[in-house]
């Protein structure tokens, strides 16, 4: 058995002995176990062991047994510097300023990130839901007597508060291995309620998303989430994003209220008698007015019967979430499944050897080459050298055209000049060949010019980012944000490889977070879809077969804009940008 299912054993289904618990730490958590003076804690690590320590503080006695003998689980209920507990081999670490409460039944584990937070979560779970006071923590769960007898007992069970009904496990500050409790077969069937701060998140948080799906209705929030750093791959903000986005993938972003979480649980109830009644409708109104995007959202009209009709600052947020939860899960359900992408073998072959050719930047036409590989739509283009020839592939591509420079070294085109759009004909096409040679001459003359790109120029429609990029973990997350919103729209993640179903999520995260009304031309969830998967397929071909502790061959991918232009063609990538690893690091 694994470390972190040990632990959990031995917190469930304790043995006589498996816990030692300091005097002065008792009054933070709620255990069955064996209560003990510090010193005598120290001795008994040191000769007998402990499958679960916990302590106050660790004096250095303490810390040679523990390194002696390293538990499975040490939980630290008072305050520390960071960095100033020890890393044991195999052993968990709950804390600093832990708290830690195991019920006998319950179909619940709450987490927060501490102590008041993890109070006014469990306040809030046994409540009235029509309370809509959303952050207050009554200060007597947070603070316990401590237990006054210091002689050693067994199956001692601290004065801590008592859990609420229904909550079989309670702790903080929420540690970044909660996801191995979590998937693990004792917590079968549980509820994850709570909130986890940006530092504890990584991509294991979103394999267990992926695996527990939403039949539990899993509601964990992100706090102090950093803006994603889409320009630096293998920053550590992407892997927080990628996890918070796994975490958040059914209900959308939630606002980080106990309250909420507690009415995202609560079970459906008749409609009150009050439903109706002016004051309660008028306060929804002016949270529509207030949060005019979300209340603009289909069934946002007014309040759904339920436990939260009496609190509508909590009920508001809470119906947006569970009308987006709805939402996902009948989108999932009524979508035909979506085919893996069919690859040909003789393009793959080609994208290949434009890798092998190009540099660790690759142009915008070698990218386009590479992502025509695999399925991607791109815009009919070709690569000229003279003024003469880039009005000779305008007349066989048609027009209206687009004229781009094609250099690894240019990374803000229209500013320097170097686009020049909607040309319509052959003598507009010449001369806009030479304006461009002379911008990029007088505005970035060290910059290497291989030629003009001579493109189709698309149909209006909804301009996205897509792409994937490299985690600092060494995995792939795929991403898309729409264009032009203001305030610009929060990139999506899904961690690679992406199943059908991940693609669909994604998708729809991606265009839920543009207004409600958009062109009637646009496509819908399955063509972003399944543009998604086919940038999965090319991340997928490249990292296969990649031996321990090897990179990956591509660093990140991004297509932008991608405009999404309706049918026949659904999408067309304008521009496009790979980097790839340095050949000197190998192929």
């Amino acid at each position: 058995m694994t470390p972190p299912a040990t632990a959990l054993q031995a917190l469930l289904a304790p043995a006589a002995t498996a816990t030692l618990i300091a005097e002065a730490a008792a009054p933070h958590v709620r255990l069955p176990g064996e209560l003990l003076r510090d010193a005598e804690l120290a001795r008994r690590v040191r000769d007998h062991g402990a499958l679960v320590v916990v302590v106050h503080s660790l004096g250095p006695a303490l810390l040679r047994a523990l390194r002696e003998r390293p538990p499975a689980l040490l939980v630290v209920t008072g305050p520390a510097e960071p960095g100033s507990l020890p890393a044991l081999p195999d052993t968990l670490l709950l804390g600093p300023d832990a708290r830690l409460q195991i019920g006998p039944t319950g179909d619940t584990v709450a987490c927060a990130t501490a102590p008041a937070e993890l109070a006014a979560l469990l306040a809030a779970l046994a409540s009235d839901p029509a309370s809509d006071d959303l952050s207050q923590a009554p200060a007597h769960l947070s603070q316990a007597p401590a237990s006054t007898d210091l002689s050693p007992r067994t199956d001692h069970l601290s004065q801590a508060p008592a859990l609420p009904a229904g909550v079989r496990m309670a702790a903080c500050p929420t540690p970044p291995w909660w996801p191995l409790w979590l998937a693990d077969p004792q917590l079968a069937g549980t509820r994850a309620l709570g909130f986890v701060a940006a530092a504890s998140l990584h991509p294991g948080w979103a394999r267990w998303a992926r695996a527990a799906g939403d039949a539990a209705e899993h509601a964990i929030v992100p706090l102090g989430l950093p803006p994603a750093r889409l320009d630096l791959p293998r920053d550590p903000s992407l892997a927080a994003a990628v996890a918070a986005h796994a975490l958040e993938r059914f209900t959308g972003p939630l606002f980080p209220s106990p309250q909420l979480l507690a009415l995202l649980c609560a079970p459906p109830a008749p409609v009150p008698e009050d439903s109706h009644d002016p004051g309660l409708l008028a306060r929804w109104a002016q949270a529509r007015r207030a949060l005019p995007t979300l209340g603009a959202a289909v069934g946002m009209e007014a309040p759904l019967p339920g436990p939260g009709l009496a609190a509508p600052t909590a009920a508001f947020l809470a119906q947006a979430a569970l009308l987006r939860r709805r939402q996902t899960r009948a989108l999932l359900a009524a979508a035909p499944e979506l085919a893996a992408p069919q690859q040909d073998p003789a393009a793959i072959a080609r994208a290949e050897e434009v890798l092998r050719g190009a540099g660790q930047v690759l142009s915008e036409h070698e990218s386009k080459v590479v992502l025509r590989g695999f399925g991607v739509e791109i815009t009919r283009q070709a690569v000229a050298s003279s003024a003469s020839g880039a009005a000779q592939y305008a007349d066989t591509i048609g027009y209206p055209v687009v004229l781009k420079a094609v250099s690894p070294d240019l990374r803000r085109k229209q500013e320097l000049g170097a686009v020049v759009l909607g040309l319509t004909t052959s003598a507009a096409v010449r001369r806009a060949y030479a304006t461009i040679v002379h911008n990029v001459e007088t505005h970035a003359p060290t910059a290497h010019l291989d030629g003009v790109l001579v493109a189709e120029q698309a149909p209006e429609g909804l301009e996205l980012h897509c792409g994937a990029i490299r985690l600092h973990t060494g995995e792939m997350a795929i991403f898309g944000r729409a264009l032009g919103l203001s305030p610009p729209a929060e990139p999506c993640f899904a961690l690679a490889p992406l199943a059908p179903a991940d693609a669909r999520l994604l998708a729809h995260a991606v265009l839920a977070r543009v207004p409600a009304l958009r062109r009637a031309s646009d496509p819908g969830v399955a063509e972003l879809a399944a543009l998604l998967l086919r940038l999965d397929a090319l991340v997928q071909h490249f990292d296969r077969d990649l031996s321990p502790g090897t990179s990956g061959r591509l660093i990140s991918v991004e297509l932008s804009p991608l405009r999404l232009i309706g049918p026949p063609r659904g999408y067309l990538t304008l521009d496009a940008r790979i980097v790839q690893r340095a050949h000197l690091e190998g192929s």
